[in-house]
C-alpha cells in the first residue's frame, strides 16, 4: 500500500511544520477522504510546462479518518504538474491540475498505484467549481463504469497545496492508451502498413485550447442543415507531432467512410452502412450517458473515439466519457437545465454556437434498428444501473461520503448563495444542491423512457401517411362517423363539419394522439340529408385533410 517506505520519516521530519491547510481562518487537520498534499517548493504551477513538486497521499483505508500527522504515508514521491483543462481553467479560480508521478530526479515518469487505481503516470485532479453538488463528474463515472468497456476511476479527496486548504477534488485516471485504459495497441511512427497501421487510434472531438500539441482534420461534412460549421477531429493517440502520414490517412478515411455512409441509400445497412465503420453498442451507451445528463457539451466537446487492431475489431467505437460538470441540469443556456430535450439536438437550439453536434447523431437515432437496440439497452440498464432506486442509492452515498468535506470546500469556496457561470439552479445549501441534482435526474429518466419508446415506434408523417377515412360515408343522420388517420405527432386533433353555405354545423374535439393510427369519432350529427365539407386540424389549427361527407 506504501511506497518509497525508506521516504516516510525523512519527509515527515522536514514537513511536519507546513501540514495543516488553513481554510479561511480554521485549522484543516483530518479527513474521511484522503488528503493529497502539493509542494510546489516556491515554484508557481502553471499552465504548461509542468513544473517537479513534492506529492503525498494521506490515506489509511475505507472509512478510517486520515490525519495530517499520520506518522505514515499511502503514497510519497517527486510530480509534474501543471494547470489543465480550458473553460474550467479559464473561469475558475479552483483550478483543475494534471500530474505524472515520478522518479526521485523528477524527470523520469513512474507507473504507480495510487489509491487502488492500476498502476500508471498520468492523473488528474478535477475541480468541481460550478458544480456545486461536487459529483456530477463522479456520478456519470460510477454509472459508466458498469455500461462502458472502460470508463476513468475516480477517487474523491482533499487537497493542500503549500500549506494552503484547497478544497473537495476529484483524483482520476486520464484517459490515455494502456492496458488498465483505453486497450489499444501502440502506434509508433515506424508503422506505416499491415494490420500494425489499423489500431490503436484516440481521437478527440473538444477545443484546441488545453490540447498540447495540436493537429488533427475536419470532418467533410458540415454539422446541419444552417450549421456551416464541420467537427474537428483532434489526434490524441499517437499525438500530432508523433502520428506519420500513412497513420493519419488511415483514421481520417476511416471517418470518412463512416460519414459518408448517411449520405447513401444503404446508410442503415448492417453491411455497408455506417455500422460497418462504427461499432453500434458503442454508440448507444455513448448516447444513454449523454442524454441520462443531458450533458450541454455532450457530443460536440470532451468526446473521444478510438481504433482496435483489425484483430480486434475493425470497427472504431465512441467513448471513454469525459467532463460532465454542466451536465444534470447545471447549464443555464440551450436548455442545458432541461430535462425534457434532447441533448444531441443541441444543434437546432443553439445553431450559431461554435462546437456543434456532429450531423451523424440525428440521424443514427432515426435509424429504426438503432432505435430498437437503444430502447432494449436502456430498459435493461433502467433495470440495475439506472434504476431510480441505484441512481439514487448512487446519490445518497456520495452525499454521505462528503458530508463533512462538503462544508469545508464551501468555507474555501464560499459559493454557494452566488451564481457561477452557468448555474441554472442556485440552492441556499450543499443539501440542496445534492436534493436538485437527485430530483432532476429522476425526472430525466422518466421522461426518456418515453422518449426511447417512442422512438422504436412506426413513423407517419401527414404529409405522407395521412390516408384519412371516413365511414360509413355515405351515412345517415342517426349514424356515427369515424375518421381514420395515420400521424406521427402528439398535438391534438379537431374536426369541423360544415354545410354547403359553408356554415359551422358540428365541432369535434380530441385527445392527445400518438406515433400511429388513431381514430376520431363524431356524436350522432342528425343532419339533414346533403353535402357537407369537413376539415381535420392538427394542433394550432393546421389543415391536414378536408372532404365530403354525405348523408342520405
Amino acid at each position: 500500500m506504501t511506497i518509497h517506505r525508506n521516504l516516510r520519516t525523512l519527509y515527515t521530519l522536514l514537513f511536519c511544520s507546513v501540514l495543516t491547510g488553513v481554510v479561511s481562518g480554521q485549522q484543516f487537520q483530518s479527513s474521511n477522504l484522503p488528503i493529497v498534499i502539493i509542494r510546489t517548493n516556491g515554484l508557481a504551477i502553471l499552465n504548461e510546462p509542468k513544473i517537479v513538486a513534492d506529492f503525498e497521499i494521506i490515506y489509511n483505508g475505507p472509512e478510517k479518518i486520515n490525519n495530517l500527522n499520520d506518522s505514515t504515508r499511502h503514497y510519497v514521491g517527486k510530480i509534474g504538474v501543471e494547470l489543465r483543462g480550458s473553460s474550467s481553467q479559464d473561469l475558475s479560480p479552483k483550478k483543475p491540475l494534471g500530474i505524472e508521478t515520478r522518479l526521485a530526479d523528477g524527470e523520469t515518469n513512474l507507473n504507480v498505484s495510487i489509491l487502488g487505481m492500476p498502476k500508471e503516470n498520468d492523473w488528474v485532479l478535477l475541480a468541481p467549481y460550478s458544480d456545486k453538488s461536487l459529483m456530477r463528474d463522479a456520478l456519470i463515472h460510477r454509472i459508466a463504469s458498469e455500461i462502458m468497456p472502460y470508463t476513468s476511476r475516480t477517487r474523491f479527496c482533499e487537497l493542500i497545496i503549500n500549506g494552503q486548504y484547497q478544497g473537495v477534488y476529484i483524483l482520476m485516471e486520464k484517459i490515455k492508451r494502456d492496458k488498465d485504459r483505453v486497450n489499444i495497441p501502440e502506434l509508433i511512427p515506424g508503422i506505416t502498413g499491415g494490420e500494425a497501421l489499423t489500431g490503436g487510434y484516440i481521437l478527440k472531438i473538444d477545443k484546441t485550447t488545453g490540447s498540447t500539441p495540436q493537429g488533427g482534420f475536419n470532418s467533410e461534412y458540415f454539422s446541419g442543415s444552417g450549421v456551416p460549421r464541420r467537427t474537428y477531429y483532434q489526434y490524441e493517440e499517437p499525438e500530432a507531432n508523433v502520428i506519420n502520414t500513412a497513420q493519419k490517412n488511415y483514421i481520417r478515411t476511416l471517418i470518412h467512410n463512416f460519414e459518408s455512409s448517411f449520405n447513401t441509400s444503404k446508410g442503415g445497412d448492417s453491411k455497408e452502412g455506417f455500422r460497418k465503420y462504427a461499432d453500434e453498442q458503442s454508440m448507444i451507451d455513448f448516447m444513454i450517458l449523454n442524454e441520462v445528463s443531458n450533458n450541454v457539451d455532450g457530443y460536440r466537446l470532451s468526446a473521444y473515439l478510438y481504433k482496435e487492431a483489425d484483430k480486434k475489431s475493425t470497427k472504431f467505437k465512441f467513448g471513454p466519457i469525459w467532463d460532465f460538470n454542466l451536465g444534470f441540469g447545471n447549464a443555464d443556456y440551450c436548455q442545458g437545465a432541461s430535462s425534457e430535450v434532447l441533448a444531441f439536438e443541441f444543434n437546432n437550439r443553439c445553431p450559431n454556437d461554435g462546437f456543434t453536434v456532429p450531423f451523424y447523431w440525428p440521424k443514427v437515432f432515426q435509424d429504426s434498428t438503432f432505435a430498437s437496440s437503444l430502447y432494449k439497452r436502456w430498459s435493461s440498464l433502467r433495470k440495475n444501473v439506472l434504476s431510480d432506486q441505484k441512481v439514487v442509492f448512487l446519490i445518497d452515498s456520495f452525499n454521505l461520503l462528503l458530508k463533512d468535506a462538503a462544508p469545508r470546500n464551501f468555507q474555501r469556496w464560499p459559493i454557494l448563495n452566488t451564481y457561477v457561470w452557468p448555474n441554472a439552479y442556485i440552492g441556499g445549501s450543499y443539501a440542496q444542491e445534492v436534493l436538485y441534482v437527485k430530483e432532476w435526474v429522476l425526472r430525466r429518466m422518466k421522461y426518456l423512457d418515453g422518449i426511447f419508446y417512442q422512438n422504436t415506434l412506426p413513423k407517419y408523417y401527414p404529409d405522407r401517411f395521412f390516408e384519412t377515412i371516413v365511414y360509413p360515408n355515405p351515412t345517415t343522420e342517426d349514424k356515427e362517423i369515424t375518421l381514420s388517420y395515420y400521424v406521427h405527432d402528439y398535438d391534438r386533433m379537431s374536426l369541423e363539419v360544415y354545410n354547403m353555405l359553408g356554415h359551422l354545423v358540428l365541432t369535434k374535439n380530441d385527445e392527445d394522439h400518438f406515433n400511429g393510427a388513431n381514430q376520431l369519432k363524431s356524436t350522432t350529427m342528425r343532419l339533414p340529408a346533403g353535402v357537407y365539407m369537413y376539415k381535420l386540424f392538427l394542433g394550432a389549427r393546421t389543415v391536414f385533410k378536408k372532404g365530403k361527407i354525405i348523408v342520405r
